[in-house]
């Protein structure tokens, strides 16, 4: 940089980029001008979206897949409030994501009056979806409050943060020689006293137990505690369950791995006197929360999260650990090494595993029988798999459409499975999702797998992945209706909330994107279409139209926890 005065936006782009913030996304934004024209010196890429909320969905798809923080931009206005549903979603999933929108004229908005154009005050829009904000009024303050957004986005729980900085503050000129730029990437602080007394007793109850159990969550791909989680499980030679959203935590294929809801896997809950939960809140679709097959009164629940609002909201816990994974695991870890734990391969293990394979083939061994023209989800997602293979990365979006890619894709490597229906249970990020996965790690093949009714939120970002260059297949399973209406119809009244209509051709609108398009909907051109889409040198869209009625017929084992919730018909 040189000794000529720069603007504040430079001088926000230089901050950012010290940060190691590599990549800005959104919606172009005038009066953003001043931080957008400074991103090419500042070695950053600005990836422009089709629609706001897209922004914040493919800052998570790269944090995921990575581990790199984006920064998104809204205009003021309505412009910030198309971004709000993405950022709600980064809340909900613990994603950091930096938050840069501005004003139009502070004179007329604050406060906002209700004649102003774009008035709304994005603090108060912002005030419920953010872990902290801050609005920038003078230039001098901006590495300061950079300073400061680095150190609140990984603070307990990662999540978004929001910078809101006046015109003045942009554009107003200084001498970048006056500033100090020293990097705040933040390192997290030690563990306090307490903290690390109570991981003292975890690795205490650990060591002591004759039947350990450990459940992962998603919060273990989102920390990068992967490898200490697979040294902790071989340690102790216990077995594993991992979550829905916990899926790439710990290799599927690993002889420890259980299936979630299998029969294995809850015969190791009943009979486990300890169970530790780490990075997963234990939510309503979790088969830690079974409580037919779990005994309070007898097991000792260990819970480790980097929220404490997370610790113990579902069932009592013998001990709570406020810490994220990689740090709760990596110091539980050494606890275990200092007191040279090695637990041994029992028996147990080994029926638990045989109860789980027996369970998988019972569920699936129709399925895997019938034969026809037609299209199964279940035989879809299988093709998929072994055509594209476990070193891809997978986004998947939609509600039976996720959980049929739940049991039917290979086992994938960390940080590879993004199952991208929240915990709102809000659909349509698979697509972004996707892209910032790809814009991650471009070297690696990357799938969308989506139902239609989840791509028709977002499927015009293909756009963006074509005006990028991106390599992103997305495969949108057509059924002519929205399937999670009418389960949810069937499931509250006995009716379907849906009206049918004829196959959307998603390939021929991909084309219109500037994609390459491909339909398949018979079984003999499945195969055909996906091997042409892992070829294809550009970004491409598979329709497959499947078969409706399958998609709604799910493993009896899975439909017994959906119907517990209310979510699937009964009868």
């Amino acid at each position: 940089m040189s000794g000529s005065e720069i603007s504040g936006g430079a001088l926000l782009a230089h901050c950012l980029a010290n940060e190691g913030v590599r990549l800005v996304a959104g919606l172009p934004a005038p009066e953003l001008a001043p931080l957008l024209e400074s991103l090419d010196a500042n070695r950053m890429r600005f990836v422009p979206v089709r629609s706001g909320a897209a922004a914040a969905q493919l800052a998570e798809g790269l944090y995921r897949t990575s581990g790199q923080v984006a920064a998104v931009i809204g205009r003021p206005g309505s412009g910030s409030a198309n971004l709000l549903p993405g950022v709600v979603g980064a809340q909900r999933g613990g994603i950091p994501v930096v938050v840069i929108t501005s004003e139009q004229r502070r004179d007329s908005v604050m406060p906002a009056a209700s004649a102003a154009f774009a008035g709304q005050d994005p603090l108060d829009l912002y005030r419920l979806a953010v872990k902290w904000s801050a609005s920038v009024r003078e230039r001098e303050r901006i590495p300061e409050l950079v300073h400061r957004v680095f150190q609140e986005l990984t603070l307990g729980r990662p999540g978004p943060v929001l910078l809101e900085l006046s015109q003045a503050a942009l554009n107003e000129l200084g001498n970048p020689r006056d500033e100090s730029f020293a990097s705040s990437i933040p390192q997290r602080p030690a563990q306090a006293e307490p903290v690390r007394a109570r991981l003292e007793q975890a690795a205490q109850m650990l060591a002591r137990a004759e039947r350990p159990l450990v459940v992962a969550g998603g919060g273990v791909d989102r920390d990068g505690a992967n490898a200490a989680l697979f040294e902790l499980v071989e340690r102790l030679a216990c077995p594993i369950v991992t979550t829905l959203g916990g899926r790439s935590a710990f290799p599927l294929d690993h002889p420890h791995a259980l299936c979630g809801f299998s029969s294995g896997a809850q015969a190791a809950l009943r009979e486990a006197d300890v169970v530790l939960v780490v990075g997963s809140p234990m939510g309503d679709l979790d088969p830690v929360l079974d409580e037919d097959t779990s005994d309070g009164a007898r097991q000792s629940w260990i819970q480790i999260g980097a929220s404490p609002r997370s610790l113990g909201g579902t069932r009592p816990l013998a001990l709570d650990i406020a810490a994220d994974a990689r740090t709760g695991l990596g110091e539980l870890l050494g606890l275990l090494r200092a007191r040279r734990v090695h637990g041994a391969d029992s028996n147990d293990l080994a029926r638990y595993a045989a109860a789980a394979r027996a369970w998988r083939a019972e569920q699936f061994a129709a399925l895997d029988r019938a034969s026809g023209p037609d299209i199964h989800p279940r035989r879809a997602i299988l093709e998929i798999g072994r055509v594209f293979g476990p070193d891809t990365i997978y986004a998947v979006d939609g509600v039976h459409t996720a959980l049929w890619a739940h049991w039917a894709l290979p086992p994938t490597r960390a940080r590879s499975y993004h199952r991208c229906v929240d915990r709102h249970g809000v659909l349509g990020s698979g697509i972004p999702v996707a892209i910032g996965a790809k814009l991650a790690d471009p070297g690696r093949e990357v799938v969308c797998v989506t139902s239609e009714d989840a791509a028709e939120q977002s499927f015009m970002e293909m756009q963006t992945a074509a005006r990028e260059g991106l390599k992103v297949t997305t495969i949108v399973f057509a059924e002519r209706a929205s399937t999670s209406d009418a389960q949810h119809g069937r499931a509250k009244r006995d009716i379907a909330f849906d009206g049918e209509s004829e196959v959307v051709r998603w390939d021929i609108i991909a084309e219109g994107l500037g994609c390459r398009g491909v339909c398949a909907s018979a079984l003999d051109q499945l195969e055909p279409a996906l091997h042409s889409a892992r070829l294809a040198p550009g970004p491409n869209v598979v329709c497959l139209v499947t078969d409706r009625a399958a998609n709604l017929a799910l493993p009896a084992g899975l439909l017994r926890r959906l119907r517990a919730l209310d979510l699937a018909p009964r009868g």
